[in-house]
């Protein structure tokens, strides 16, 4: 049985995100214009920024997202509220 094949270049995480880089490539010039829409559409499908982009959370067992409440992810602290009572 011959190995099996990856679905997509190992040099993107998913076959996602390498369908929208090559959309990218093709369509923009600029390479800033390029990679602002590549981390508008990543962030958009749910991929979490990492030091560069990493694949969406599993969603959560419970009915959640795999995020906390505003996005944050689970388990990240949680800000001090502007006024205390």
């Amino acid at each position: 049985m011959p190995p099996r094949q990856p679905a997509h270049d190992p040099s993107y995480l998913d076959e996602h995100h390498q369908r929208i880089s090559e959309f990218a490539n093709d369509y923009f010039d600029d390479d800033e214009e390029r990679a602002v829409f590549v981390d508008t559409l990543l962030e958009r499908r749910g991929y979490v920024r990492t030091a560069s982009w990493a694949p969406p959370l599993p969603p959560d067992p419970n009915g959640g997202s795999g995020q906390g409440a505003g996005g944050a992810p689970a388990g990240a602290p949680k800000p001090h509220p502007y006024f205390k009572r």
